[in-house]
């Protein structure tokens, strides 16, 4: 009764009922091809990784809805329509595809030239509340990780860093000079020797506004700068547009391959035997070179700073009471951003799985 009246409104076929072993197995199907994408998600293909989880989708797509939407069922127009949908998506897969795998070499080679850039302030070294609110918020992106939300060296990454970064409530014991002109050198240059990396890429303006809000931090007033702090420091305060020019950058990609050291893998003594799980393998390809196969820190490792010396910092070893291994939030957040004046490069494609298997090895590996 129920087939007469639907095969007599208006012409339309009634809804066909999937039968239960065929929605069986299109449901256990549809979970193999999930077990699949997840296994595949853990092997590293190329760009062959895209090719699968492509093929996959849409076979995915096409059961559903051949199935479950019925479109194997009705009637023949619908199914060009999505068939139709189907070329379109071909279409852009082969699109997609032809960038992917023949666009050739696209990194930069040869000389690298930058565009040059002046201060966009008259005299950026005059503290002005404005400056020191717009340093306060650079200040919380680059600087917190290490020196802390209130500047006195207690981040979540300063137990890991040797010597301890500094604490710019106090006044005494500023290696450059506690004055704008020497702190703007500080954060141009780093301090060679410590976990202060240059923030050479960072303009100028944002350079001097960090330097007036790190010093309204502490003891007031601060030391005035004399001409031949500026000198040292290549400005003229006397200059138009803050008497300096942008000096070059390059990509951190460019500067990772040019300061890459080998030897240091080598001279941790490779990984021990305990390193064979999940968490484990993690620390091996990604943490031992800077950490020690143990954790053990003593590991003198150059940093992405271009200052005009070499830079290198003795990294510390992990302390169990540390925030930065204690917490899962405090590691989360350290390996997935790194850490400011890429003193530390991110591992934000690392999963959350594989953030917890590393951070149970890390934790096991705190004294």
């Amino acid at each position: 009764m129920d087939q007469n009246h639907g095969d007599k409104h208006e012409g339309h076929s009634h809804h066909h009922i999937v039968p239960t072993k065929v929605a069986l197995t299109i449901g256990a199907s549809l979970l193999f091809l999930t077990g699949v994408t997840i296994w595949v998600a853990h092997i590293d293909l190329g760009a062959l990784n895209f090719v699968v989880a492509m093929v996959v989708a849409t076979v995915k797509a096409l059961l559903v809805a051949l199935f479950f939407m019925n479109l194997i069922y009705d009637r023949r127009e619908n199914g060009v329509i999505f068939a139709t949908a189907f070329l379109f998506l071909a279409i852009f897969f082969i699109l997609t595809a032809t960038d992917l795998f023949f666009r050739g070499d696209v990194y930069l080679k040869g000389p690298i030239a930058t565009a040059q850039a002046k201060s966009k302030l008259s005299k950026p070294w005059v503290s002005t509340p404005d400056l020191i609110a717009h340093g306060k918020e650079l200040f919380q992106v680059q600087c917190v990780a290490c020196h802390g939300p209130e500047g006195k060296g207690d981040g979540v990454a300063a137990a890991a860093l040797n010597p301890h970064p500094r604490n710019f409530t106090q006044a005494a014991g500023w290696k450059n000079g506690r004055k704008e002109t020497m702190v703007f050198k500080t954060l141009k240059e780093g301090l060679p020797g410590s976990a202060m990396a240059s923030f050479s890429t960072l303009p100028s303006d944002d350079r001097w506004a960090l330097a007036a809000y790190v010093l309204s931090l502490g003891p007031q007033p601060v030391e005035k700068d004399t001409p031949a702090d500026f000198a040292k420091i290549g400005v003229d305060p006397n200059a138009v547009g803050g008497g300096e020019t942008e000096a070059a950058t390059v990509p951190v990609e460019f500067a990772m391959k040019k300061m890459a050291q080998p030897d240091i893998a080598a001279s941790t003594g490779g990984a021990a035997p305990s390193m064979q799980s999940a968490g484990g393998q993690l620390y091996v390809q990604n943490c031992a070179s800077c950490h020690g196969d143990h954790g053990q820190g003593g590991i003198k490792v150059r940093t992405m700073a271009l200052a005009p010396s070499p830079s290198y910092v003795e990294t510390a070893p992990f302390r169990a009471a540390s925030e930065a291994v204690s917490s899962e939030a405090a590691f989360d957040k350290i390996v997935t951003n790194g850490i400011s004046g890429n003193m530390m490069p991110n591992f934000g494609q690392l999963s959350g799985a594989e953030l917890r298997e590393l951070h149970g090895t890390v934790r096991s590996l705190a004294k």
